[in-house]
């Protein structure tokens, strides 16, 4: 069982070098939400370069935890970083979806809306201002969000994103509130697991953790931000 101890901190990836951009180097134009964010997100990316088509989830044990900042600023930094390859930050909590409102961008058609009237996934790309990075918001909240990722409509859509990203980032719901995350993370090729520091209980991450193969497991990042995407994300988005 993947475990994580309360001395754990954000910082304690092994950091990669080589071959990385001048944009990377320069954390003040970064301005991410924690400090050492630069090598905890090159830790991860770097670890999910090696296919040509990768999907990654970004999860965490509860809600609130800043899995939609980490999801969002993770695309971003890879974006920037390899300007060659296409970037997919995909909302998948139907119950209470907030990129769309976050970033000030049309809710509707989302994913949810894909998957119901059988859409095309592309109809839920939003644009931000860099070329090869889009977000799909989740559309309109819906109670039967396991039913949908469950769907063969999902596995199509998933397929269809895959065809034209080659990395796509799923912020998937809170492990311990139901299975969809589990339907998420069994499909992903890594995860990317999120705590807020000092808030989440140790025994509910280790429970989470629990239900997360532990091969998958890109890294542990701990976050003490707020759960609200801040203005600096917002700004990096061009909204």
């Amino acid at each position: 069982m993947p475990t994580i101890s309360p001395e754990a901190t954000a910082t304690g990836l092994s950091p990669v070098t080589g071959g990385l951009s001048a944009s990377l180097a320069n954390v003040a134009e970064r301005e991410w939400a924690f400090p050492g964010a630069d090598d905890v997100f090159r830790g991860i990316y770097m670890r999910s370069c090696n296919n040509d088509r990768e999907i990654l989830a970004v999860c965490s044990a509860i809600a609130g935890e800043g899995k939609t900042t980490v999801a969002v600023g993770l695309g971003i930094a890879m974006a920037q970083d390899f300007p060659d390859r296409r970037v997919l930050v995909v909302e998948t909590d139907f119950r209470q979806p907030v990129l769309a409102k976050d970033f000030d961008v049309a809710p509707s058609p989302g994913l949810a809306e894909c998957l119901q009237q059988h859409l095309p996934a592309e109809m839920a790309y939003r644009p931000t201002h860099l070329d090869n990075l889009q977000l799909v918001p989740g559309g309109a909240p819906t109670l039967h969000s396991a039913r949908l990722l469950r769907s063969s409509r999902m596995a199509s859509a998933l397929d269809e994103m895959c065809e034209s990203h080659d990395m796509v980032i799923l912020d998937v719901p809170a492990v311990l509130a139901g299975s969809d995350a589990m339907l998420l993370t069994d499909v992903a090729d890594g995860v990317v697991f999120v705590v807020r520091t000092g808030v989440t209980p140790m025994p509910l991450i280790n429970k989470a953790l629990d239900q997360i193969e532990e091969k998958k497991l890109r890294g542990v990042v701990l976050n003490g931000s707020d759960s609200a995407v801040p203005n600096w994300l917002r700004r990096l988005c061009g909204f």
